[in-house]
């Protein structure tokens, strides 16, 4: 089960545009468990989640972000283009390549916020676009 949902309106709060997106784990263990040369993680994001005792759903959550940001970034931007950080203690945030930044700055927004989160069977992710300061 894959479920999905955006939008993409300036609202009052200088949203721009808004995804989330949920993922079964097991149906996303092949990319979790992918040669590094057949990932869509970052050397950084595969760090972070094997540094963990649940790195499927660690990795399975960071996809669901990397999908919900592609679909509102659209225009060829592709799942290596986004990465997942986070620092230590500290939010998750999105790396956009300067390809994916492109893309945001076309669509009015300025920056990013993401929200992750997993249980035992799924992973969930929302990512927001928004206008002004950051």
């Amino acid at each position: 089960m894959v479920a999905s949902g955006w939008t993409s309106n300036v609202s009052e709060d200088d949203v721009v545009a808004s995804a989330v997106e949920v993922l079964e784990i097991a149906d996303v263990l092949a990319l979790t468990r992918a040669a590094p040369a057949d990932s869509p993680f970052s050397d950084d994001e595969r760090a972070y989640a094997f540094a963990k005792s649940d790195p499927d759903r660690r990795l399975a959550a960071r996809l669901a972000a990397k999908r919900a940001a592609v679909r509102l970034l659209a225009g060829g931007v592709e799942l290596r283009d986004v990465e997942v950080l986070r620092g230590r203690g500290g939010p998750p945030r999105l790396r956009l390549s300067p390809r994916a930044a492109e893309r945001l700055a076309a669509l009015g927004a300025t920056h990013t916020l993401v929200s992750l989160t997993h249980e035992r069977g799924h992973a969930a992710a929302s990512v927001l676009f928004l206008r002004g300061a950051g």
